[in-house]
């Protein structure tokens, strides 16, 4: 006896799965297309555990772990202006080994026509490594269980065992463009007043206008009840590669929007990581928010 209602569902059924397959096969090509290259915090010389890693970086043979070197997810500073951060911080503008910083400032330049705050908000977390006064391993909150030291350790951190030619045994840095030192009057000025100042903001608005003409325009919003800042570098609307301007919450608040190491640099970048548009590329080892081919970072503020 023929079922003719069998055969057509058995064909239904066969082209149902080429069908299927086509279709799996496609989207499979379509999404491999699409994935970026593997790219991550672990491919830099941020990656300071013993795990692979570029080669000539800092690093340990204590610890595989990357993020606990800045972060931590519990027991983290109350005091820090980085989230969750995990590392000893200094206090009123100093060194959190102990002596004082020299800022841009100093050099008397005429075209500094903006207020320099002292040395705080995002740019001391960055500097609690970068300035070299205390050890890199410098972590509250350790691997493990009933690893909390409150001041992390001290100027000598856990006294991890660290390789690397550009740090010593205690783990702090001593030489290369990653140790900035506490004369911090040859690098970019940081807790300076964007554009000379007169600067503020309410919602999405800008108020005021800046002192200083050379430089290029601010865009502000009112996010999670914080009034931010920050210089477009392309794409629309708020985006991690633009330059994120910072405002004080202590004394120093009615500066208005002031630039930080933060600013121009991003500590999870990654080499190849995609910017805004298919030719703003960021520079994984230097850290940089965008690419600087023709000093884009430059006159991304500066107009010059």
């Amino acid at each position: 006896m023929k079922m003719p209602w069998l055969s057509s569902r058995t064909r239904w059924g066969a082209a149902s799965a080429g069908l299927l397959a086509a279709l799996l096969f496609t989207g499979s090509a379509h999404v491999a297309a699409q994935t970026p290259p593997p790219v991550g915090i672990a491919t830099t010389k941020h990656n300071l555990g013993s795990g692979a890693g570029p080669a000539g970086r800092n690093q340990v043979s204590d610890t595989a772990e990357i993020c606990v070197f800045c972060h931590t997810p519990h027991g983290a500073s109350t005091d820090a202006p980085a989230p969750l951060w995990n590392k000893r911080l200094g206090t009123a503008g100093a060194p959190a080994g102990g002596g004082s910083y020299t800022t841009y400032d100093t050099l008397q330049t005429p075209s500094l026509d903006g207020t320099v705050a002292p040395v705080g908000s995002i740019s001391m977390a960055c500097l609690s490594c970068h300035d070299g006064t205390q050890a890199m391993d410098n972590i509250i909150n350790a691997p493990g269980s009933g690893g909390v030291l409150a001041d992390g350790g001290g100027v000598d951190g856990r006294s991890y065992t660290w390789s690397g030619s550009t740090v010593n045994a205690a783990g702090r840095l001593t030489s290369g463009p990653a140790l900035l030192g506490t004369d911090l009057s040859n690098d970019h000025p940081i807790g300076i007043q964007y554009c000379g100042g007169g600067l503020s903001g309410a919602g999405a608005t800008v108020s005021g206008a800046c002192k200083d003409g050379d430089f290029r325009t601010v865009q502000t919003a009112l996010i999670n009840s914080n009034q931010v800042f920050w210089v477009d570098t392309g794409g629309a609307g708020k985006q991690r590669t633009d330059l994120p301007l910072y405002v004080r919450t202590d004394a120093n608040s009615s500066l208005g929007p002031l630039v930080e190491c933060a600013s121009c640099h991003d500590p999870h970048v990654s080499t190849g990581q995609a910017g805004p548009t298919t030719t703003g590329q960021v520079a994984g080892e230097t850290f940089l928010r965008i690419s600087n081919a023709s000093s884009a970072v430059c006159t991304a503020c500066h107009v010059k």
